[in-house]
């Protein structure tokens, strides 16, 4: 037995020194979590204009009806489904780096005290990418993802929505609370504020009002004790509070700046059409972001028009008889009508949530009667001049008349009616919100259809044999992706969203049939 020991004993000496011999003493055996959390930043909001294209402008800017297709290579505007642009566009974001990096700060947080003040921030990114993902598939892995297992399984919606709502609070209460051990700070490596807790706080809290309104018409009254808790705490009140990156020319610039550059899609018909006739005046908001036709400066009478959706390859419009893309495409005509620079640039900022969207949030929480929400009236009011703020982020003020914002503000469908009904302020309340998440479409097409407003204009065609266009039928979701569906047996369980297994056709959990 003493023999036996001893070997045991030299065997694992030997190992050990084995070990440490061929180990690098140079090399990096943890990394922080300052290393992790840009790339969460940038991927949880499609920062990468790679990504931004096959992703939000091939889907959900579609979806919900701000572009159009022009393009005779894409038929994502048809309701044709593409595994590959969504797994790059969505579902690899959110599973290769939003959520596993996520993972490894936990992890690395339990072995050090020092990090968890940045694991509490990175637990507000992971909420924000686990919302997204959800709001896109419906039930998806998430209690078991990016573990390392074969086959996760699928998690109903409402209880990641639920788990959403918990880790927002949790961590905005541990960031509020603070640590009884100093703390390393992410500086400069927080792109969207710097390492400032007291905004990341306000921007959880304001996710957590967004999140508890995404329910209310599925859940009404888990909404309504998440939204007024929500309500009870800081948010953000002014755009200088607003999640974004400040994209520069240096790392090429604002993804859909990059991407208008080739000429591949449009303004759509119904964007145009709310733009020019809610109000007695033109939306401020068209100008900044769009250029007039070509074609109609050729005429001598410079317009902004737009593109119907899902209009099949042998219709789609010549450049020179299209609306402008965003920004760059038609520079000479801008210039010369306008007597100005093109307003949109690289530097724009790209928006994880802003002020204008929280001004929104609290409009409907008003009319729903929640505690702390504040006046309706001037919040959804505030929400439109955030609004047009934001819009004109890097705008020449001499070069921009804000002249007719208060009349657009005060006339036509727009005007408030402190009398109307719920669902008529719910109306504008939901337009004027999807107006103001330009470009975040993903949220965007999320609000659409949870609300069923702004009335879209049903597809020409649609390539999807279970989405009748003809009727007036609108896709619901994205169908998961090939490489999980051929990998994880659980991916085709007719048990899926409420036993409706998937597919474009299907509504997601908190998508009550608003939406035709």
């Amino acid at each position: 037995m003493a023999v036996a020991v001893a070997v045991a004993v030299a065997v694992a000496g030997c190992t050990s020194s084995f070990d440490d011999m061929n180990r690098n003493p140079n090399a990096v055996n943890e990394i922080s979590p300052q290393l992790l959390l840009p790339k969460m930043q940038y991927e949880v909001i499609n920062a990468n204009a790679h990504e931004y294209q096959r992703g939000e402008n091939l889907f959900a800017n579609q979806y919900c009806q701000w572009i159009a297709n022009t393009a005779p290579y894409f038929n994502s505007d048809r309701y044709e489904y593409n595994s590959e642009w969504v797994t790059v566009g969505y579902w690899a974001p959110y599973y290769t780096y939003v959520l596993k990096e996520f993972l490894d700060i936990r992890r690395m947080a339990a072995a050090h005290p020092e990090y968890e003040e940045m694991y509490h921030i990175a637990r507000i990114v992971a909420a924000l990418g686990a919302a997204r993902t959800t709001d896109l598939f419906g039930d998806v892995p998430y209690s078991e993802a990016s573990r390392g297992l074969d086959k996760s399984k699928y998690d109903a919606q409402k209880d990641i929505y639920y788990d959403i709502l918990k880790e927002l609070r949790e961590a905005t209460d541990a960031l509020a609370a603070g640590f009884d051990n100093v703390q390393l700070k992410y500086g400069a490596a927080d792109f969207y504020y710097n390492g400032d807790v007291d905004a990341w706080i306000r921007f959880g809290h304001s996710l957590r009002l967004r999140y508890a309104l995404r329910i209310a018409f599925a859940d009404p009254v888990k909404a309504q004790q998440e939204g007024e808790a929500a309500l009870s705490r800081p948010m953000m009140a002014h755009s200088g509070d607003n999640a974004c990156i400040v994209t520069s020319t240096e790392d090429s610039g604002h993804p859909l700046f990059v991407i208008s550059g080739w000429n591949e899609f449009r303004m759509s018909a119904t964007l145009e059409i709310i733009y020019k006739t809610l109000s007695t005046v033109p939306d401020p908001r068209m100008e900044c972001y769009w250029g007039v036709t070509e074609a109609s400066v050729t005429a001598g009478t410079p317009d902004f028009k737009g593109v119907s959706n899902g209009l099949p390859g042998d219709r789609l419009p010549a450049p020179n008889t299209a609306s402008s893309t965003w920004g760059l495409l038609w520079a000479p005509e801008w210039n010369s009508v306008h007597s100005k620079p093109v307003i949109f640039t690289a530097e724009y900022p790209l928006y994880a949530m802003c002020y204008s969207e929280v001004c929104f949030l609290k409009a409907e929480a008003g009319i729903r009667g929640w505690n702390g929400a504040g006046q309706a009236q001037s919040n959804y009011e505030n929400g439109i001049r955030a609004s047009f703020a934001e819009a004109r982020w890097n705008v020449n003020p001499a070069l921009y008349s804000t002249a007719n914002d208060e009349t657009y503000i005060a006339s036509g469908s727009v005007r408030w009616n402190e009398g109307a009904d719920f669902e008529t302020k719910l109306k504008k309340i939901a337009t004027q919100k999807w107006l103001a998440l330009f470009p975040n479409g993903t949220e965007a097409w999320a609000e659409v259809r949870r609300t069923g407003y702004p009335e879209l204009t049903p597809v020409v065609r649609s390539e999807d044999p279970a989405i009748d266009a003809a009727s007036g039928e609108f896709i619901k979701k994205l169908r998961y992706v090939n490489i999980e569906r051929e990998l994880n047996t659980n991916a085709i369980s007719p048990e899926l969203n409420g036993g409706k297994g998937d597919g474009q056709n299907v509504r997601v959990w908190w998508d009550t049939g608003r939406y035709k």
